[in-house]
């Protein structure tokens, strides 16, 4: 099988967070008094590369060519005709069934004329969504007995948690001043004129805090909308002395605490079938991320259509279930 990668992918964009942690350890007492100092570094990042290698992963469990199931109409449930690992899944357009014969056709002239071998379809069968399940990397790096271990997307070290312990409320606060804003595009692709694609990444840092919201959007005109969105949020330690930990449980009451990562996932999806019962638009322009347009320049909607924001539609897709090592709501210690 091969694999194509998104139309425009920035490789060399990234964001990384990065929490060292020095120690010193007392060997036993003895004649020679061993002194070791230990360092531990967590890094949490987000690239490109990370996310299509993930995304690339999962095909290794997707079937490598079409099935009778995935020939059904395109109106049919999209659970009923596809086969998905950890939500990387096969669609297929609208006229994909048009397409599909009209390749074959031509594709078994071309051998009997050169009186060759047919070249499979199933070939290029893949997730050309780029719907991956990442959720961004944890890089772990110690430093003990003079030897370095690294640990790369251990995803086991996120403890789940029963609700989301990130405190919104401080991230509307006006009187924190935001001291770094940027918003990371890792790829685009509009998916051959069929929709589009996109996985970006925005980060926050304040006085009391920093917050990452990763967001990746999919679109394929008249078949399904997803919208699949990790927010990442860390209390920092207070530099003037008071506790930051103090400060929050005092205004909201939760177990959040400094230096510890609390991650919330959440997966909405919804087929174009399923846009028309919950009275939501059909009309792909809609749903177009960088449609100013449509969402009445992003603010509050197109008034003269009483079509919503984009960011609002969003928010009314149905949520979907994750992965199973992918908890909803869960947290990761420095």
């Amino acid at each position: 099988r091969r694999l194509c990668p998104p139309e425009i992918t920035f490789l060399d964009a990234f964001i990384s967070l990065r929490h060292e942690n020095n120690s010193n350890h007392d060997g036993n007492d003895t004649a020679n008094d061993a002194h070791e100092n230990i360092t531990t570094s967590s890094e949490i990042r987000f690239n490109a590369t990370d996310a299509l290698s993930e995304w690339a992963e999962a095909h290794k469990s997707l079937e490598t060519q079409p099935t009778d199931e995935a020939e059904h109409d395109i109106q049919v449930s999209l659970s009923n005709q596809r086969k998905e690992c950890r939500g990387v899944t096969i669609l297929r357009t609208l006229d994909a069934k048009v397409w599909s014969t009209k390749s074959k056709q031509l594709t078994d002239d071309t051998a009997s004329d050169s009186g060759g071998t047919a070249a499979h379809s199933s070939e290029f069968y893949y997730d050309w969504t780029f719907s991956s399940p990442y959720a961004g990397t944890i890089l772990t790096t110690s430093n003990s007995n003079s030897s370095s271990k690294n640990i790369i997307n251990n995803r086991q070290e996120w403890q789940p948690l029963p609700k989301s312990q990130i405190p919104f409320h401080l991230l509307q606060d006006t009187s924190q001043p935001i001291l770094l804003y940027d918003d990371i595009h890792l790829f685009e692709d509009d998916l051959h004129d069929n929709g589009e694609s996109s996985l970006n990444i925005k980060i926050r840092v304040m006085p009391k805090c920093w917050y990452v919201l990763q967001r990746l959007f999919v679109r394929v005109d008249y078949v399904c909308v997803k919208c699949r969105e990790v927010r990442y949020f860390c209390l920092l330690d207070g530099n003037d002395g008071t506790s930051a930990e103090a400060t929050i449980a005092s205004s909201v009451g939760n177990n959040c605490k400094p230096n510890v990562v609390y991650r919330d996932v959440t997966w909405r999806e919804a087929s174009w079938a399923e846009l028309n019962k919950m009275n939501l638009p059909m009309d792909p322009s809609a749903w177009m991320e960088h449609n100013l347009s449509a969402s009445g320049g992003g603010i509050g909607g197109n008034i003269s259509t009483g079509v919503p924001s984009f960011a609002s539609l969003l928010t009314k897709l149905p949520a979907v279930s994750t992965p199973d090592d992918l908890k909803k709501h869960s947290y990761f210690e420095f």
